[in-house]
């Protein structure tokens, strides 16, 4: 018996193939998806301009012209002044006196007098840091 792994013993010359891409079947290939792409979407196209002669046309949302939808804000920035109104808003509160809660008999006090109070150790009664009340007591 012969060995298959041997080399072999003069019979002939042996030749690699050459490494070469057959380009015509990968063009063909190519071209034919994108005649296939394009009439299935001139099919498509078709199709929905006839469903779309079908029904009314759709009404126009309410939500359309405010300033804001959902979350999305839908102004220029340039115009939008909401956030300056808010800030506004919270400036003028940090400034003044007001009730937070009437039946607690809990206060909101411009911001500097509270730092007053605060660095002179006066607490609002029952907070975690103790201190005096506005009366004096303990």
């Amino acid at each position: 018996m012969t060995d298959p792994h041997a080399a072999p013993t003069g019979h002939g010359h042996v030749r690699q193939e050459e490494d070469r891409i057959a380009a015509r079947p990968i063009l063909a290939v190519g071209i034919g998806s994108l005649v296939i792409f394009f009439l299935a979407s001139f099919v498509t196209i078709g199709y929905l301009r006839i469903r779309e002669g079908d029904r009314p046309p759709l009404p126009v949302p309410a939500e359309m012209g405010q300033s804001k939808i959902g979350l999305v804000e839908q102004q220029l920035f340039e115009l939008a002044t909401r956030g300056e109104r808010d800030r506004q808003a919270r400036l003028e509160r940090l400034g003044s006196y007001g009730w937070v809660d009437r039946d607690a008999g809990l206060v909101h006090l411009p911001i500097e007098r509270a730092m007053e109070l605060v660095a002179q150790g006066v607490r609002p009664p029952g907070s975690a840091g103790g201190g005096t009340t506005p009366g004096g007591q303990p």
